[in-house]
């Protein structure tokens, strides 16, 4: 460790006041070059990498002390167990032991342990580097005369964590990779290799009203901060019409302002008529949030246009009110009753400003960061709207396997392109678009149980010798000895569709595939050794929809006909279509069903376990809800349950307060079948 090298004047803070950390997104392939940038701007020996610090904490310390004495894990766990998140000191463990016998026994069993504890308790354990945290200090001295340093793998870092570093009034650069932005760059990328003119992205005209409709349909699939159910329900209600109400998004659908129903306040007031409530004098600085708190600059605003305090005056006692510190606020309380009473307003007014505003303070927001975060959903939009081929393309591309369904069923409502399986003449290793058809082609490798290896030597050969005429052929140059392609790629090809075009299967026919199995099989005179772990041999080979389903579990592609299902397997009547679902009328009425499985949960309640499953139907999600009487009628069936066909009859409602959507609910009288 250096020594900090303390230059007169510096031992009291560098600046008045705590500056707040400046927070830069950038493209994740770009955030290594970012510290060159500064090195080279700044100056070498003035940016530092922020250290951070680990302390032993009372659960950790007891867990720690049973490692090292030998101690029965299980025995240590159940006693730190008692523990509650907000025991902090001993004092606290002691006042813990005495309500908590298990507690109170190791303690007296372990006096050794116990009277370490407060010499351990509190220091540092581990040492690190803040993942994205730097500081830049002063050109007339280095770093490591500002700050005590050491050097890890050649980089600089503080021996000061951030706490220190504010104390010390140092500005915090938090240099952070969004991913976000690596999808623009490719987005883009993917524009200009297609021929098309790319704008500036960050300066997109905001009053694009297309992009505000697909924001007002929910289509916010991939969008930046907006992939949740519940936000995308809450977008659905709001129907934003501007940027600002896409800011306000960010800040609002927050467990404290929903909490409060400030959310809700704010969809009465601009779409259904509701007259804004303005606290005294707030109203030019809320008429844009109608009359609600959202962001802290609204509460610094109060504090020095009603309060008189200056703009530091008021980013201090912001930061108070979030720490709730009595006795920093209190005489901050005192100078701004003075303030609003010099300007008009009465101790009530006052009184129930300050109370509304210590209630704000457990969970505002700022505006800077909502409107970085809107302002990057905004573009997501723009991009899906203008350049939907390109978007979706990686969109997909880097998609995880949960993600998909939602996706896809976002391009099936708007209608915005075409999708293709797996072809084996026209897809690459991953997603490929097809500008004059505006279609996406699924990748090979994106079938499970090919790699990108074995994809390439696919493509590579097809480019080297021209397209595949059939699967004959395609045996004929791809399997040899050491090739990349080996059986369980070829059999997940062909179920997954992608010699379908050359072999001339159509739409209704996949069950022909399993003839091509076959073909291959005797060609390349493979062998099963085990009929049981062969997965064609299943009774349902001959069907259409097992075929489906297998492409749907290989590729997550496949459109499957349920009600024709249904029908094969006798499976009742009344069978639901998901145009029917639209129909509001059918609400409440025993219904048949049917989709995939993409999630199974199962909760506890008091009267015993539930289940709540997630089933898709042609990229349309519904919820089914299984509570504890239905739910142990059916509980062997449903183990190992996701990514199978479910068939079932149910109660549908529309989920007017929370989903926006249907929910399927068993009854007594509910039946289902797995296939």
């Amino acid at each position: 460790m250096k020594v900090t090298k303390i230059t007169q004047g510096l031992g009291k803070k560098l600046v008045n006041g705590t500056l707040p950390d400046i927070d830069s997104d950038f493209a994740g392939v770009d955030r290594g070059s970012i510290k060159g940038y500064m090195e080279e701007r700044f100056g070498k020996d003035n940016v530092c990498s922020v250290g951070i610090y680990s302390t032993f904490k009372l659960k950790g310390m007891i867990k720690d002390f049973a490692k090292v004495f030998e101690m029965d894990f299980q025995k240590a766990n159940s006693v730190t167990f008692k523990l509650k998140l907000q025991d902090s000191t001993m004092l606290d463990l002691l006042n813990r032991a005495q309500s908590e016998p298990i507690l109170k026994e190791f303690l007296l069993k372990n006096p050794d342990i116990f009277y370490m504890m407060p010499t351990i308790l509190d220091q540092q354990k581990t040492q690190g580097i803040h993942a994205c945290a730097m500081i830049v200090t002063p050109n007339v001295m280095s770093t490591n005369e500002w700050t005590p340093t050491r050097k890890t793998n050649g980089l600089i870092i503080t021996q000061w964590g951030g706490g220190e570093m504010d104390d010390a009034g140092f500005l915090k650069n938090d240099i952070l990779g969004l991913k976000q932005l690596d999808k623009f760059t490719d987005i883009l990328n993917l524009a200009r290799e297609n021929g098309k003119d790319v704008p500036d992205i960050y300066n997109l005209p905001y009053d694009d009203q297309e992009i505000f409709r697909f924001f007002s349909n929910g289509w916010t699939g991939d969008i930046f901060q907006m992939g949740s159910e519940g936000l995308t329900s809450y977008v659905k209600s709001l129907k934003p019409t501007c940027l600002d109400d896409i800011i306000a998004t960010m800040a609002l659908y927050r467990p404290g302002p929903m909490e409060n129903g400030f959310h809700e306040t704010y969809v009465k007031c601009k779409n259904e008529g509701k007259v804004p409530e303005y606290l005294w004098g707030t109203k030019e600085i809320t008429k844009d949030t109608y009359g609600l708190l959202v962001y802290q600059e609204q509460i610094m605003k109060i504090f020095t246009d009603l309060g008189g305090l200056s703009l530091k005056e008021a980013d201090d006692i912001r930061r108070a009110l979030g720490k709730k510190k009595a006795s920093v606020l209190e005489p901050w309380k005192k100078v701004l009753l003075k303030g609003f009473l010099d300007r008009g307003a009465t101790e009530e007014q006052f009184s129930e400003m300050w109370d509304i505003v210590l209630e704000f303070a457990k969970y505002s927001f700022n505006k800077s960061h909502s409107a970085a975060y809107g302002i990057t959903a905004y573009i997501s939009q723009y991009l899906k709207v203008h350049f939907p081929i390109e978007y979706w393309t990686v969109a997909l591309d880097y998609a995880d396997e949960d993600k998909t369904a939602i996706f896809l069923s976002e391009i099936l409502q708007s209608k915005s392109i075409n999708l293709k399986a797996v072809d084996i003449n026209k897809s690459q290793s991953v997603m490929t678009s097809d500008l004059a058809s505006s279609t996406i082609f699924w990748g090979i490798s994106s079938i499970k149980g090919i790699g990108e290896d074995t994809a390439d030597q696919i493509i590579y050969e097809r480019d080297a010798n021209g397209d595949y005429e059939d699967l004959q052929d395609f045996l004929r140059r791809s399997v040899y000895k050491g090739s990349r392609v080996k059986k369980t790629a070829i059999e997940g090809l062909i179920a997954s569709g992608a010699f379908d075009s050359v072999e001339s299967i159509v739409e209704g026919e996949e069950n022909e595939r399993n003839d091509l199995i076959i073909k291959y099989r005797t060609a390349c005179k493979v062998k099963i050794s085990n009929v049981d772990r062969d997965p064609y041999s299943n009774h349902n080979i001959f069907k259409v929809w097992y075929w489906k389903k297998r492409q749907k579990e290989l590729t997550g592609l496949s459109f499957i006909d349920y009600e024709d299902i249904a029908e094969q397997e006798n499976f009742g009547n009344n069978f639901l279509t998901n145009r029917d679902l639209n129909n509001r009328q059918q609400m409440g009425i025993f219904k048949t069903f049917g989709g995939y499985i993409t999630q199974c949960k199962i909760g506890n309640t008091r009267n015993g376990k539930y289940a709540r499953l997630v089933i898709e139907n042609n990229y349309k999600l519904h919820k089914v809800i299984m509570w504890a009487d239905e739910y142990e009628n059916f509980e062997s069936i449903l183990k190992g349950c996701e990514k199978k066909i479910m068939l079932f009859s149910a109660e549908l409602k529309y989920d007017d307060k929370y989903t926006k959507g249907n929910q399927f609910t068993f009854k007594e009288n509910s039946f289902l079948k797995i296939l």
